[in-house]
């Protein structure tokens, strides 16, 4: 399966950005600094630990 690393990248920064902002969890932003430098494959192993379907970022 290829997926769109970037659209997946970004959606994980919004989701911690979220809760940066909507819930004061400092950590979140944070992941967000990590999520920037993350490979694809941290990435992946990330969204996956996340639960997210990594179906809705295929190409």
């Amino acid at each position: 399966m290829t997926i769109d690393i970037e659209k997946l990248r970004e959606d994980l920064k919004q989701k911690c950005y979220g809760a940066f902002f909507g819930g004061g969890f400092g950590g979140a932003l944070m992941e967000s600094f990590d999520l920037a430098r993350a490979s694809p494959e941290e990435l992946v192993e990330i969204a996956e630990e996340k639960g997210v379907d990594l179906r809705n970022y295929q190409i």
